[in-house]
């Protein structure tokens, strides 16, 4: 996700999405009557008689009735009623309409009161957004290419040759050598899923290499995915595969999945540094003994306010908020706690 724009006096943001994930965060802040702007195409009646119906191009504004986000385009469906536009003669004002936004489609949310916990996660998805989730390697014989992908894109981060002469590797030592200089770069990034692609035989020579190399206790994890061509063209076949688009999806599932994981581990130690319950949170909140707000997805759609004086509170304190969604195992555990929940920094007494 890329903030495009943001006015917390006048009470709208602008951003673009660039992964599914972007879509469902984006979606957690927009809210029915909110109004959305973005370009459509519209089918338009015909006026007069003998006139057909045509198609056209429109920029409208949508006052939110609800909210769709499509995991298999992905797209935001945002279904609302008009209420202004342009070209102006064509626009049917407070007829329904649904704006359909594409990947690094800029869409624009205009609230009545943009609060400041809003302001705060709008911020923080960018941020996750940018985190790597995967270091991809595509090699041959005569050359490699290392991208680091976020949710945000990918980026560039070495292209170098493989110190090849003539057909074959002039010696064990060359091969040994771009390998060396490869397997350097990846096991010290911080990032533990690691794609290596390619056509040939040197893709498969290297994950052996990687696997021998592997220092104990290392969590590096390889994934092996075979590509008709190198550079960014072998990037997008790569990231294309089902393979890799499931691993990636999972990586938010993997931190939802380690917050629950913590704040079990803590009631069941009964430490008092895990604790749910509205009240409970709240108080923690207030004392400044929290550090992790956690909320379900049913708890912040069922309790509206209740879920936004609590964010307002935590992005007051400092604290980090999380809304686990419910269609996923962490997010039914914690609405099977009441869909509110914190992780301290230490423990408070409740009388």
């Amino acid at each position: 996700m890329r903030i495009m724009g943001l006015n917390a006096f006048e009470h709208f943001f602008q951003v673009e999405c660039h992964s599914a994930e972007d879509f469902h965060n984006l979606a957690k802040l927009i809210h029915p009557n909110d109004l959305v702007s973005g370009e459509t195409d519209r089918n338009i009646k015909p006026r007069e008689p003998g006139q057909k119906p045509f198609r056209l191009k429109m920029h409208l504004t949508l006052s939110v009735i609800s909210i769709e986000v499509d995991d298999h385009l992905p797209a935001l469906r945002v279904n609302g009623r008009i209420e202004r536009g342009t070209p102006e003669e064509f626009v049917e004002v407070k007829s329904q309409h649904t704006l359909q936004f594409n990947l690094f489609q800029p869409i624009r949310v205009q609230k009545t009161q943009l609060a400041a916990h809003e302001v705060e996660q709008l911020k923080q998805f960018e941020a996750e957004s940018k985190k790597p989730l995967s270091l991809c390697v595509v090699l041959d014989d005569e050359e490699a290419l290392l991208v680091q992908i976020s949710g945000s894109g990918v980026k560039e981060i070495a292209h170098f040759s493989s110190f090849k002469s003539g057909k074959q590797f002039k010696s064990d030592s060359t091969q040994e050598k771009f390998f060396s200089k490869l397997s350097e770069i990846i096991y010290s990034s911080p990032v533990n899923q690691i794609i290596i692609a390619g056509p040939g035989f040197t893709r498969e020579a290297l994950l052996s290499h990687m696997e021998e190399i592997k220092p104990k206790g290392s969590e590096k994890q390889f994934l092996s995915i075979a590509t008709s061509d190198i550079g960014m063209k072998g990037v997008k076949e790569a990231l294309s595969a089902p393979l890799i688009t499931k691993a990636i999806g999972e990586y938010k599932l993997a931190q939802e999945s380690d917050l629950m994981h913590e704040l079990l581990k803590e009631l069941g130690k009964n430490s008092g540094l895990g604790i749910y319950g509205i009240a409970e949170v709240e108080k923690a909140i207030q004392l400044g003994a929290a550090h992790t707000l956690m909320l379900s997805s049913g708890f912040q759609k069922d309790f509206q306010e209740k879920s936004k004086e609590l964010l307002h509170h935590a992005a007051q304190n400092g604290v980090k908020s999380f809304i686990l969604e419910e269609k996923n195992e962490p997010g039914k555990q914690l609405a099977g706690l009441g869909g509110v929940a914190a992780l301290l920094r230490y423990r408070i007494e409740y009388h």
